[in-house]
């Protein structure tokens, strides 16, 4: 007798944190009438990926799971797993980071070419250097980029990561506060 592959994902899920199970339960729906039955399985496979690589990756599996459905709207199956990878790749490296990735996706990814979604998470990724005030100069930058791009193209965008990469070697904190300095100004331009 064998189970459904979702009944087994599902197994798996409950052993994690309760807060997985449910966001996965709130999105299957949704996603399921945005995707075919093999593509729901290859999401909720992702979502058990990321949540299960390190002990905190779980709380990046929720927030996958929370807006898997409306990032869906926007993206064709295959970009929407391209996507979702970045998310796991952001999240061996550290939890947070995908989290603030997966957070910030709802507001990009409507206003981002699909081929640039890896590109736009490796940005976030170079900011990272393992430290914790470098997770949160990168969480910086994940969480602003939408408010970036609306007044910079993308290869603007890079050079301005690429300065503010140049400025964390010296000081976090004076990075952190040239990023924040530039959400602030772009717009007046």
């Amino acid at each position: 007798m064998s189970t459904s592959p979702l009944a087994g994902i599902e197994t798996e899920l409950a052993k994690l944190p309760t807060a997985v199970l449910e966001a996965y339960k709130e999105a299957v729906e949704s996603i399921e009438s945005a995707f075919g039955e093999e593509e729901l399985i290859l999401w909720a496979k992702e979502g058990l990926a990321i949540g299960t690589q390190t002990v905190r990756s779980w709380e990046s599996a929720v927030e996958y799971y929370k807006v898997g459905p409306q990032v869906s709207r926007f993206l064709s199956f295959p970009s929407f797993m391209q996507w979702a990878r970045c998310g796991t790749y952001l999240a061996q490296d550290s939890p947070t980071l995908a989290v603030a990735f997966f957070k910030a996706s709802t507001s990009i990814v409507p206003n981002l070419r699909p081929q640039y979604i890896p590109r736009w998470a490796g940005l976030g990724r170079s900011l990272y250097k393992g430290t914790w005030k470098s997770v949160m100069l990168a969480n910086k930058f994940l969480e602003i980029s939408p408010n970036l791009l609306e007044s910079m193209t993308f290869g603007e965008v890079g050079r301005f990561v690429e300065l503010i990469d140049a400025l964390s070697y010296k000081s976090t904190e004076l990075a952190t506060d040239c990023l924040l300095l530039g959400e602030q100004i772009l717009p007046e331009f």
